[in-house]
């Protein structure tokens, strides 16, 4: 069984955290993360295409880090966080005489180069074609437990966009004040008191999409598309570029694969080794994000150091729970 198409792009991390009110039985993701920033290559300033060095030949990159994960975090800086807010935030309830346990959350081994160049692998395509493998492998989800109303209301809403809870002053509960915005808030706002916010700066965000869709249209990306195209054309599938054979209309019209998006996507990837779609893109991405993060030095220092005095915190919250 396979889900909605794929997308070639860089991944947006979200810390799983727990349960929020209003919701009896599902996770929540606090405080708010970044939006992805919507702009294409065609709106961005003019920047000249920076120099790179030799090309390695790279059928997949999911082994190699880009400049800027530096300056994101990572999956283990979200499973430590994550960790830290579960022991907070079950002491804060269980402080209100509540019997409350954290669900577990799952894990994911994705990196922000997993899935950017997407489809790279034949036993993939040769299955899933253009679309995402059901990363169930086609088990039912089991159910969360539900949650009383007095857990939920304990547990709050977390810090919103802005870094605030939602309301400014402890309300009686129990006998006790409840921080504003619940345990969550509360938990949250103890993680990052020294220092980060809980999710990526948005300049590192912003750097992350901004190397991906200036390389989509760098000339030397667009050459080896060009490269590919030809390929294409040889096995019979007439494409300008790999996003053009992804996004293709027929695609999305079921829920699994036919035959005919199984040969394209298979040619796809033939194509993309041949020609090493692959190892051109990232080199001239990762250069690309070099001169930006140079651009923006100050900023993403400064947002480094909150992430790690906010994973500081983390750590040793958990050291000592």
């Amino acid at each position: 069984m396979t889900s909605t198409r794929r997308r070639s792009r860089p991944a947006l991390l979200l810390i799983p955290l727990v349960l929020a009110a209003g919701c009896a039985s599902g996770r929540a993701a606090a405080p708010a993360p970044p939006s992805a920033p919507a702009a294409s290559s065609a709106s961005l300033s003019p920047m000249a295409p920076p120099p790179i060095g030799d090309v390695p030949r790279l059928s997949q990159v999911a082994d190699r880090t880009l400049p800027i994960e530096a300056y994101l975090l990572s999956r283990e800086d979200l499973r430590q966080y994550d960790a830290a807010q579960t022991a907070l935030v079950t002491r804060c309830v269980r402080g209100f005489g509540l019997d409350y346990t954290h669900p577990p959350g799952g894990t994911s081994s994705e990196t922000q180069t997993t899935h950017r160049y997407d489809p790279v692998e034949l036993a993939d395509v040769s299955v899933n074609g253009y679309h995402s493998p059901d990363p169930s492998g086609g088990k039912k989800p089991g159910s969360e437990p539900s949650l009383s109303a007095d857990i939920i209301t304990a547990l709050g809403s977390g810090l919103g966009p802005n870094g605030k809870p939602d309301s400014g002053s402890p309300s009686p509960f129990r006998g006790k004040a409840l921080p504003p915005g619940g345990c969550i808030s509360a938990a949250q706002q103890e993680l990052i008191a020294h220092g980060g916010t809980g999710r990526d700066a948005k300049v590192a965000v912003s750097i992350n999409y901004e190397g991906f869709e200036r390389s989509g249209a760098d000339p030397r990306v667009k050459a080896v598309f060009q490269d590919w195209s030809r390929c294409m054309a040889e096995r019979g599938h007439t494409y300008a570029t790999p996003d053009d054979a992804l996004k293709d209309p027929r695609w999305g019209a079921s829920t699994t694969p036919s035959a005919e998006e199984i040969a394209t996507a298979t040619a796809d990837v033939q194509c993309k080794e041949r020609t090493n779609v692959v190892g051109v893109r990232f080199t001239v991405e990762t250069a690309y994000e070099n001169e930006l993060i140079r651009l923006h030095q100050t900023e993403l220092t400064a947002a480094k150091a909150g992430n790690d005095a906010m994973l500081a915190t983390a750590r040793a919250v958990t050291a000592g729970s």
